[in-house]
């Protein structure tokens, strides 16, 4: 496995059979240098891992197919819908599945619900959240990168992982709550059952299949008691991933097997439910620096 990052002490780095250091996203010479290191390296597959790098990589697929490597990512009307929270919720509201309803700044008018829930139009990693009472949400404002309103949901919250194949066809997921988070990040989860709401699923990962749906995607919902409603949708490998690896859905396994032309049935259901994760830390050293 060959790992890249702007960050020489990245762990990834580090543990990889090989690292190299890579520029930022916005460098000019970024995709240059990440298509020299896949060639170098006979990289086959690149597998993103953050959300920042999907819309750039969206518009290089082209070119790596060109030369034989495959960049993990969506189509690019995917990631632009679900990087925006209020795009979020407009498509997939057109589409029957239930969302908070949200407001921008200017159209705080009327009444509104009594706890809202403020964040970044396309924040990450629970930075910048807030929640506040309708009374005072226009003094949290200001503290917000161009916000989104939410209306403020007290129901228990999940997160699905789950794979899609090149074509867009469903062939896992599983269903999980984050019982402690770090920074956004899970560090504790139990699996659950997905029967009961398998059939919602299903409906929002048609929707974002036929917005251009490829490889893994990471879903979040509450549980609400009509219907669960719909909060995120990432088309990337989930933080807590490593639980439902362990549940069973070996998706590294069965995107490489799709990368070799090999057919990879659905196997829907097929997981470990009630398994838990819990995380620590642990440290990798170094001696005198990092050689890229």
């Amino acid at each position: 496995m060959v790992a890249g990052d702007v960050d020489p002490l990245a762990p990834g780095l580090l543990v990889a059979d090989r690292g190299e250091l890579l520029p930022r996203l916005d460098h000019p010479e970024f995709s240059a240098r990440l298509l020299d290191l896949c060639k170098r390296n006979e990289v086959g597959l690149v597998v993103p891992t953050i959300d920042t790098e999907l819309a750039l990589l969206a518009t290089l697929s082209g070119e790596f197919a060109a030369s034989g490597i495959t960049l993990l990512v969506s189509d690019l009307e995917l990631i632009e819908t679900t990087g925006d929270k209020r795009r979020t919720e407009s498509v997939f509201g057109a589409a029957g599945i239930r969302t908070p309803r949200s407001w921008l700044p200017d159209e705080l008018e009327g009444e509104l619900p009594e706890l809202l829930f403020v964040k970044p139009t396309r924040g990450s990693a629970s930075v910048e959240t807030h929640v506040v009472s309708s009374e005072h949400v226009r003094a949290v404002l200001p503290m917000v990168s161009d916000p989104v309103i939410q209306e403020y949901v007290d129901a228990p919250e999940i997160t699905v992982d789950a794979l899609l194949d090149f074509s867009g066809e469903v062939i896992h997921l599983v269903p999980r709550i984050r019982l402690k988070t770090v920074g956004g990040e899970s560090v504790q989860g139990v699996t659950l059952p997905d029967e009961p709401i398998r059939p919602w699923l299903l409906q929002v990962l048609k929707v974002v299949s036929s917005l251009g749906g490829r490889g893994p995607v990471t879903l979040q919902a509450f549980l609400t008691a009509e219907a669960p409603t719909l909060i995120e949708v990432n088309p990337r490998f989930g933080g807590g991933f490593p639980l439902t690896l362990e549940a069973g859905g070996n998706y590294p396994t069965w995107i490489v097997e799709m990368m070799t032309g090999a057919e990879v049935r659905p196997r829907l259901g097929e997981y470990r439910r009630g398994l838990f994760m819990t995380r620590a830390l642990e440290e990798t050293f170094v001696d005198g620096g990092w050689d890229s």
